[in-house]
């Protein structure tokens, strides 16, 4: 797991990560398909279900999210959040594309329904744009650790490339959100709500894809425990901007 509180975007300002999200656009991978190795059907069963479902969750057009933000940004006047939050949906945008590419390698497609996105998708609709963050950042703490996963199940160096980009983009988001929750305010029960949500995120994504998660080093109880790391250091840093 790594430490969130030794990075240097734990001082940032609103005008410290919107000029962070302009210039990380400006160098976005192109991954190398050139090398990419033959997989096996064990492999490619194991694999390619759960990068279907997180490049669709990925490719979101944050549609109610950007109504709730505007909301926000109208009631605070903080204009700068609502430009960081429209990079923000692009970035996480580019994750869905890295993810399609690779899907494209193998001529694997799209996934057009999945019930774990849709979960995501409802849950998001309740308690405003606390509650979207909220459920936002649950799922970039699971996808910290699916990724590290990833990389571990196959040889592929594309897929290590991309896992890698969606590492170093997806922490700096975890400490984004969490200042996001302490300016919104973030007491004991949202506290509570938090780990609630977070505990049955990890349920919902251990259940399809253990399989993954098993072969890039984790059990349950590892990957549990390291989800529940990351959301302790998101939350420390909401409660210390409330």
């Amino acid at each position: 797991m790594y430490c969130l509180y030794d990075r240097e975007e734990i001082g940032y300002t609103q005008e410290d990560w919107l000029r962070y999200f302009e210039e990380h656009d400006e160098n976005r991978l192109q991954p190398d398909f050139s090398k990419e190795p033959d997989l096996t059907e064990e492999q490619a069963l194991m694999i390619f279900p759960s990068i279907q479902a997180f490049q669709m969750g990925e490719r979101s057009d944050g549609v109610h999210l950007m109504k709730e933000v505007r909301r926000y940004a109208d009631r605070s006047g903080d204009r700068t959040y609502l430009e960081c939050m429209k990079w923000f949906i692009r970035e996480e945008n580019w994750h869905s594309v890295y993810l399609k590419k690779y899907l494209d390698c193998y001529q694997v497609p799209d996934m057009e329904i999945s019930v774990l996105d849709q979960c995501f998708r409802e849950l998001r609709r309740f308690g405003g744009l606390k509650g979207e963050i909220m459920v936002l950042a649950a799922a970039e703490i699971v996808a910290l650790s699916y990724y590290r996963a990833l990389a571990s199940c196959v040889e592929s160096p594309a897929l290590k490339q991309i896992c890698r980009q969606m590492l170093v983009d997806e922490l700096p988001h975890i400490i984004f959100q969490g200042q996001t929750l302490g300016r919104l305010g973030f007491g004991r029960c949202e506290e509570l709500i938090a780990v609630g949500l977070m505990e049955s995120v990890i349920a919902a994504t251990w259940i399809p894809f253990r399989k993954v998660f098993l072969t890039g080093g984790y059990d349950l109880e590892s990957y549990a425990k390291e989800c529940l790391g990351y959301l302790k250091q998101m939350m420390n840093i909401a409660q210390a901007k409330s």
